[in-house]
């Protein structure tokens, strides 16, 4: 009986005991240079989406913490192969409306 209770307990504290992670980290020029390409104006495109990325980058940080780890982790894993802050962001906004990232 007291093992029974004892599990029940950890069953009932252990997601709350759940950290989150920390945040992904990309490297947004290699995203914005295959989006810039070969475009007659390479350099504001790349300009204009490396200063996108990072703005998006700084809003997810800012909220990051106080999202729930299923978001972080389910977000994480849709992001990883294109590793854009956008598709990141996108992801915890559709995941976690009432945690939206960027909203006041």
């Amino acid at each position: 009986m007291l093992r029974f209770i004892t599990l029940t307990m950890a069953l009932i504290i252990a997601p709350s005991l759940a950290h989150a992670g920390p945040m992904p980290a990309y490297d947004p020029e290699v995203i914005c240079s295959d989006l810039a390409g070969t475009s007659a104006k390479q350099e504001l495109v790349m300009l204009g989406c490396l200063d996108f990325q990072e703005r998006t980058r700084k809003e997810i940080g800012l909220a990051w913490d106080q999202l729930p780890v299923s978001v972080q982790d389910a977000c994480g894993k849709a992001a990883a192969a294109s590793e854009d802050y956008w598709r990141l962001k996108s992801c915890i906004d559709k995941e976690a409306p009432t945690a939206s990232v960027g909203t006041p």
